[in-house]
């Protein structure tokens, strides 16, 4: 059987009683009556007599009556939605964070090469190094604008899914740990998570692209370095052995 309507202790807060329309608890709250007052009354819920103060657990609990549930208040578990997650912007954050790796390509390694010969001969070569390292910072400095952009589709992706119904996704402000070496992980493994308990689609899908993607370029530009390094020991040997 049903409680009656009425002012009951809110199972979520001692100090105040929530009103029980004799189906469920609504969104009335009004503050505990000490000993010897009265509730306040209004057009829909009548006066409660007056009682002791009744301590209540400050967690939910559930009410004497079996009819009568805890009231869950506002923080409740977000729902789970049937979204799609794959915005257009995460895959650009993942070219974004994927693209300064491959930078290092675009180096002019051969002017390296021989700017560090010509000096082991003993040539004056300061100006050919002095060329090669303007170039590479401002290859640098385009890696560090892809780091930028990648901040940026981060923040558009998350306005999207919040626009897609996904309840509090993923801070894009953690996007900012881009500037750090590994730092990209951080949004796209958090994006991840989130998404998967909070819709039914998931978001793996881009942390594995970014994943795959990070590791491949990671072998390749460790290849790059070591035949770099190999052409540079070749070459400072060569001039050590014709001299």
């Amino acid at each position: 059987m049903s409680a009656p309507a009425g002012w009951y202790p809110d199972p979520a807060d001692a100090a105040a009683r929530r009103w029980w329309d004799g189906t469920q608890w609504t969104a009335q709250t009004v503050a505990a009556p000490r000993f010897g007052e009265y509730a306040p009354t209004s057009a829909n819920a009548p006066a409660v007599a007056p009682v002791a103060p009744v301590a209540v657990p400050a967690t939910p609990v559930q009410s004497a009556y079996p009819s009568a549930p805890a009231y869950a208040g506002p923080s409740a578990t977000p729902p789970v939605v049937d979204v799609s997650t794959t915005t257009v912007w995460v895959w650009l954050a993942v070219a974004a964070s994927v693209l300064p790796m491959l930078s290092i390509f675009l180096i002019d390694w051969n002017g390296y090469v021989s700017a560090v010969t010509a000096m082991s001969r003993g040539s004056r070569a300061v100006g050919e190094l002095l060329s090669w390292q303007a170039h590479t910072w401002v290859i640098a400095l385009v890696a560090w604008l892809f780091y930028a952009a990648f901040v940026l589709f981060s923040w558009l992706d998350w306005r999207e899914l919040k626009r897609r119904g996904v309840v509090a996704p993923f801070s894009w402000a953690w996007s900012f740990f881009v500037l750090l070496s590994p730092g990209a992980a951080v949004y796209m493994i958090g994006r991840a998570v989130v998404l998967r308990r909070r819709t039914v689609a998931g978001g793996s899908a881009p942390l594995w692209t970014w994943i795959a993607a990070t590791a491949l370029s990671f072998v390749a530009s460790i290849w790059l370095i070591t035949s770099v390094v190999s052409q540079v020991m070749q070459a400072v040997l060569q001039n050590v052995q014709g001299s």
